[in-house]
């Protein structure tokens, strides 16, 4: 299963009153929202219809939530399900889900994309590769350290995985009272040190276990009552259901990359002392002294007046720089064929 059909089914089920997504890019996720939505990208280009009550933010996430209130678009409605999909580097991904949570409720489930890098190149911080998940996989580890009172559960969908997050708790401050400790601890230079269980995928469950389990009508039910108990109640099933699923289970707490320092960039090479200037090569001509293949080509065209003005035209549409360098390479096979 894609992560769009995941994503698609995951809103019927869960049935969301507002949605919120980071990293728009062109718009195949949001299109799938029917509900009030905010959406946030600094450089989104929609080319899919979306059919919600939208308001799109051409901003970074971290200005976005720096507003004072940045989901006045819903009026007091509770975002029940967010999507995190935007820079696609570890820091950026955990400050999109403690800012996300600040506004979400214990019902709110929120889903992060690219958690299973298919390998190291591709889970690279700078990007080299074609498919490109980055560093964040590694928020899987730091909730399970820093959070274990979340839910997770990893779906095994194409292309690079999703993480799906539940029992959130707006009033938990840990991950931002422990951001910088977490920075200096997990942001390694590349090679990423990826854990094997994310590469071959054995921690990860089938998306249908989460899509057609039976806790969804008493989670909604829950939900939309602000019913806690029975929100208590009804994770405790969902424990259940997800932890039993992976072939593998999902511990990863203990894992953290080994500390090491960043590969010493290559000094820069010396310059070439400049060559004295011999007449020979301060000639426009060739080295036995006759006209160059260019020179004689540009002598020709000024005698031909519609070549000379095609020529012009082509010249015309060159970037300033360059066409100043074309220019005082013309007059100068000019002035040498005189």
């Amino acid at each position: 299963m894609l992560r769009h059909e995941f994503l698609r089914t995951l809103h019927e089920v869960s049935r969301p009153r507002a949605y919120f997504e980071v990293g728009i890019n062109d718009g195949r996720s949001l299109a799938l929202s029917r509900v009030p939505t905010v959406a946030v990208d600094p450089a989104f280009k929609v080319v899919k219809e979306l059919r919600c009550d939208l308001h799109m933010v051409r901003a970074t996430s971290d200005d976005f939530f720096a507003r004072e209130q940045p989901f006045e678009h819903l009026n007091g409605t509770a975002i029940d399900l967010a999507f995190i999909d935007g820079m696609h580097l570890f820091e950026f991904a955990l400050r999109d889900f403690i800012n996300a949570e600040r506004h979400a409720h214990a019902g709110t489930v929120v889903v992060f994309d690219d958690m299973l890098p298919r390998n190291i190149d591709e889970a690279a911080r700078d990007r080299h590769t074609g498919g490109w998940t980055g560093d964040v996989f590694k928020i899987v580890p730091v909730l399970q350290r820093y959070r274990p009172d979340l839910i997770l559960a990893l779906m095994d969908t194409g292309p690079t995985g999703v993480l799906v997050v539940l029992g959130l708790d707006p009033a938990n401050t840990v991950l931002s009272d422990k951001y910088d400790e977490i920075i200096e601890t997990y942001i390694q230079p590349d090679p990423q040190q990826v854990p094997d269980v994310l590469i071959d995928r054995r921690v990860a469950m089938a998306p249908e276990t989460v899509l057609k389990a039976d806790f969804w009508p008493r989670f909604i039910a829950a939900r939309e009552s602000g019913d806690v108990a029975e929100l208590a109640v009804v994770r405790t099933e969902i424990e259940k259901v997800l932890g039993e699923a992976p072939d593998v289970p999902l511990s990863l707490a203990g894992w953290q990359p080994e500390p090491r320092p960043a590969a010493p960039k290559s000094a820069p090479k010396p310059k070439a002392a400049p060559k004295a200037a011999s007449a020979a090569s301060a000639a426009p001509a060739g080295g036995n002294g006759q006209a160059t293949l260019s020179q004689r080509l540009i002598r020709g065209a000024a005698g031909q007046p519609a070549v000379r003005a095609a020529g012009k035209k082509v010249v015309d549409r060159l970037p300033d720089d360059v066409r100043q360098l074309v220019r005082n390479r013309v007059r100068r096979s000019l002035r040498a064929g005189r």
